[in-house]
Parts: C-alpha cells; structure tokens; sequence
C-alpha cells in the first residue's frame, strides 16, 4: 500500500521551517516514520516529493508548487527542515536534496518544460 502526505501548512522562525500534511496520522503510526533521505520530482504534478519510510513501505511527502519558494529560504538559510503531525520528523538530508535538485533540474529536458520554468523560478537557478 502506497501512503501519500500532503503538505498543506507550514510554520517558519529563524532556525526552522515545519510543514504539515493535509491528512492526519494516529501518533502511534506517525512514530514508526523516517526519514528516507531522498527528494524527488512529480513533473506530471508539479510536486516536490520527499520520502518517508515507514517499516517495510514508502511514504510520499507531496510538497507542492506554492511551498517551493520556502524550501529555497529554509536552504539559503540553512533552517532545518521538519514535516510534523503530532511529532516532529527532521529531514535531515533536505539540503543535500535541493542541492542535488539545483544540479540537475535546470535545463533539463527529462524532467519537462513546465516543471523545468516552474523549478528555475522558485529557487532563482
């Protein structure tokens, strides 16, 4: 069974940006994630996509279009990054993440034209 979570909300200070899924968790599921340490790209939804492990399956934390301009002020400013629904998780590989991002999205094609424009606006690359 594939689990999605879909950052609705976010809350940010000087140390931290902490963003909140739509759906809510029981705590006691909630507790068994982790973090998966990968970023990747929904160009079809025009999503950001970290993943969360939980046991044996994946879990998709869905970051859409609109929230793209605090991932790139959470990084510029080396925040630390958690997504939180009852607890906090760290994701503790975010920055190496955009970083990779940063690399390999610009100007290419694979990831299509309108992710392409849309990802070189809202992280200024």
């Amino acid at each position: 069974m594939q689990h999605i979570l879909t950052v609705n909300h976010y809350e940010e200070d000087n140390e931290s940006l902490t963003m909140y899924p739509v759906e809510e968790w029981p705590e006691k599921e909630w507790q068994k994630l982790s973090d998966g340490g990968q970023m990747l790209a929904d160009s079809d939804a025009l999503t950001l996509v970290y993943v969360l492990d939980m046991e044996d399956e994946f879990v998709q934390l869905r970051i859409p279009k609109r929230v793209w301009p605090l991932l790139k002020a959470a990084h510029d400013n080396e925040k630390h990054v958690y997504v939180k629904n009852g607890s906090a998780l760290h994701l503790e590989n975010f920055h190496e993440e955009i970083d990779y991002l940063m690399d390999n999205v610009p100007g290419n094609g694979n990831y299509g034209t309108e992710m392409v424009s849309a990802f070189e606006e809202a992280f200024n690359v």
